[in-house]
C-alpha cells in the first residue's frame, strides 16, 4: 500500500524528472554557440502531510498543484535553465559541471521562489525564508526539501540572489512563451487546460508605479546624504581606522536631526522665510563638513584596508559608497539653495527626488489626492478575462499614452501569436486621430474613449462600444491587483530591480 502511494505520489508531480536526465542546452541569439550540458538529479520527495478540515488551504494546495503541472508542460523550468547556465557562462566561461549542475539547480529554485514570493504578496526576504522553512507545502514547491524532510539553500541571501539571477529580457521571453501556450488551442490541451485564453480583446490601461521613498523635499536630501555618509564613516572606525572628528558620527547624526527639526517648525516662526535660510545655511555647513571627514576616511580605507577584516570587495563598495554620496552633495546643496534662498523652482526634469534612485520621475496626473506621484508609469494590456498580455515600465518620463498603446500593438506583433487583437479599449487618455487611423489600418475596432463629450454621447448609443467600456473599469481593479501583490509599492532599489519585479509578478498574476 505504501509503495502503492509513492507511485502515486510521483506520478501527480509530473516535474520529477528521470535519475541523471540530461539536457541539451543552446543559447537562444548564438545558434552556433553550444552551452555545456549540466546533469541534474533530482531527490525524491516525500509526501506531503495530509490536512483536512481547512478550505483555504486546500484550495491554495490546488492552485500550486496547477502551477506546478503548467512550469513544467509548458517548458518553463527548462528555459529557466537556459538562462540560467546563459548567464553563468557569460561570467565564468571555465565553469566546471559542478558548477553548471548547480546553477541549474538554482535556476529551478528561482523560478519557483519568486512565483511564490509574489503569490503571498511580496513579503521581505527574511520573513520569506522563514516562511518556507516553517511550511512543508511551501518547501517541496520550491524543490528544496529532501526525502529525510530536510530544508536546506533558501536563506534569506540566496533568495535575494535568485531574485536577480533572470534578466529583464529573459523574464519577457518566459511571459511571452507562456502567453503564446495559454493563447493556442491545442498547446492548452496538451497541458491540460481546457479553453485558451482569448487575445483578441485587449484592455489597455497606465498607472504610475510609485517608488519607494519619502516625499522628496529639498532640505531633506540633504539630510538623506549626510547620513549615508556617516554610516560609511562608522564602518571605517569600527575596524579601527581612525580620523581626527571633533565630533563623533553619532554626535553628527544628532546635530543634523535637530536641524531638521528646526526647519520643520519654521513655518510657525515670525519672519519665517529669513529663519528657514538661516537654518539652511547651517544644514549645509554641516553637511560640508561631513562630507570632508568622508573623504579623510575614504582614502585611508583605500589606502589601508589590508589591515581591517574586510575583503577587498567590501572595501570597495564602502569605498563606491562615499565616492557616490560626496559626488551628490553640490548638487542636492544647489536644488535647496535655488528653492529656499532664491525662491525659485527646480523643473521637474532637473530635479533629484532620492538620492539612491535616479531613475524616478515626477507625474502629474492629476487624480484626487494624488495629483502627483513619484516613481515611473507602468503600462499594462489585458484579456477579457483578466490575463495580462503586455506591460511596459519606463524608466524616463514615458511618452503620451496614445504613442504606448502603438507601442504594446508592435510588441503583441511581434510574439506572433496566432489570432491577431481585432478590438481595443482604453481610457481617453490613449485617444488620438492619428492612433484611429493606425487602428483602421490594421482593422483593429477602435473602442478607446473619444476626448470629446459629444462624440462620446453619439459612440455610447453603439451597443458593442458600451459593452466594452463597462468592462473596461474591471482594468482598474487589475492594476489594484498587481499593487496588492507588490505589496502596495515595490522595496526595490534602482530601475533594474524595479523592472524585474514587475515581471515576476506579471508572471505570477498570469498563473
Amino acid at each position: 500500500m505504501e509503495g502503492k502511494k509513492k507511485r502515486d505520489r510521483i506520478q501527480e508531480f509530473s516535474w520529477i524528472r528521470p535519475k541523471n536526465r540530461r539536457y541539451s542546452l543552446r543559447m537562444l541569439e548564438k545558434k552556433t554557440s553550444v552551452l555545456p550540458d549540466a546533469a541534474i538529479q533530482l531527490t525524491l520527495r516525500p509526501a506531503l502531510i495530509p490536512i483536512s478540515g481547512n478550505r483555504d488551504y486546500v484550495q491554495f494546495r490546488k492552485q500550486l498543484e496547477i502551477v506546478h503541472q503548467l512550469l513544467f508542460k509548458a517548458g518553463i523550468e527548462d528555459l529557466a535553465i537556459r538562462f540560467g547556465l546563459e548567464n553563468l557562462m557569460k561570467k565564468n566561461p571555465d565553469a566546471d559541471q559542478h558548477a553548471r549542475n548547480r546553477q541549474a539547480k538554482n535556476a529551478l529554485k528561482a523560478l519557483r521562489t519568486n512565483v511564490l514570493r509574489l503569490f503571498l504578496k511580496n513579503p521581505p526576504f527574511r520573513d520569506f525564508s522563514i516562511s518556507i522553512y516553517s511550511s512543508e507545502l511551501l518547501a517541496d514547491f520550491c524543490r528544496a526539501v529532501e526525502i529525510d524532510k530536510t530544508v536546506k539553500g533558501l536563506s534569506k541571501s540566496a533568495i535575494n540572489r535568485m531574485s536577480l539571477l533572470f534578466t529583464e529580457k529573459q523574464l519577457r521571453t518566459i511571459h511571452e512563451q507562456i502567453t503564446r501556450i495559454l493563447t493556442d488551442s491545442e498547446s492548452c490541451l496538451q497541458i491540460g487546460l481546457q479553453h485558451p485564453i482569448d487575445s483578441t480583446l485587449m484592455f489597455i490601461d497606465s498607472t504610475c508605479l510609485e517608488a519607494n521613498i519619502h516625499y522628496p523635499v529639498d532640505w531633506v536630501l540633504l539630510k538623506d546624504v549626510s547620513q549615508t555618509l556617516l554610516k560609511a564613516i562608522r564602518l571605517i572606525r569600527k575596524t579601527g581606522l581612525l580620523c581626527r572628528m571633533p565630533q563623533g558620527p553619532k554626535k553628527l547624526v544628532s546635530e543634523m536631526n535637530r536641524l531638521c527639526i528646526k526647519m520643520t517648525h519654521s513655518g510657525w516662526r515670525k519672519e519665517s522665510k529669513r529663519y528657514r535660510k538661516q537654518v539652511f545655511r547651517q544644514m549645509r555647513t554641516l553637511l560640508r563638513r561631513i562630507g570632508e571627514h568622508a573623504k579623510r576616511h575614504r582614502d585611508m580605507l583605500d589606502n589601508l584596508w589590508s589591515r581591517t577584516d574586510y575583503s577587498k570587495i567590501q572595501a570597495n563598495h564602502i569605498i563606491a559608497r562615499i565616492d557616490e554620496k560626496v559626488a551628490q552633495i553640490p548638487l542636492v546643496v544647489q536644488q535647496a539653495h535655488e528653492r529656499i534662498i532664491r525662491g525659485k523652482q527646480v523643473p521637474s526634469s532637473k530635479k533629484i527626488l532620492s538620492i539612491h534612485d535616479p531613475d524616478i520621475n515626477v507625474i502629474v496626473r492629476g487624480k484626487t489626492g494624488r495629483k502627483t506621484e513619484f516613481g515611473n508609469t507602468l503600462m499594462i494590456a489585458e484579456s477579457m478575462h483578466g490575463y495580462l498580455i503586455d506591460w511596459k515600465l519606463y524608466r524616463k518620463q514615458a511618452p503620451s499614452e496614445s504613442v504606448q498603446l502603438a507601442e504594446s500593438i508592435q510588441r503583441q506583433e511581434d510574439m506572433k501569436m496566432r489570432k491577431p487583437i481585432m478590438s481595443i479599449c482604453t481610457d481617453r487618455g490613449f485617444n488620438s486621430k492619428k492612433l484611429s487611423r493606425q487602428l483602421r489600418k490594421k482593422g483593429i475596432y477602435d473602442a478607446t474613449c473619444p476626448r470629446d463629450p459629444k462624440e462620446l454621447q453619439r459612440r455610447m448609443k453603439e451597443d458593442v462600444f458600451s459593452d466594452f467600456q463597462k468592462r473596461r473599469g474591471s482594468t482598474e481593479a487589475r492594476i489594484a491587483i498587481l499593487n496588492q501583490m507588490m505589496n502596495t509599492r515595490l522595496r526595490a532599489k534602482g530601475f533594474e530591480n524595479r523592472v524585474r519585479s514587475v515581471g515576476w509578478t506579471i508572471i505570477s498574476h498570469n498563473l
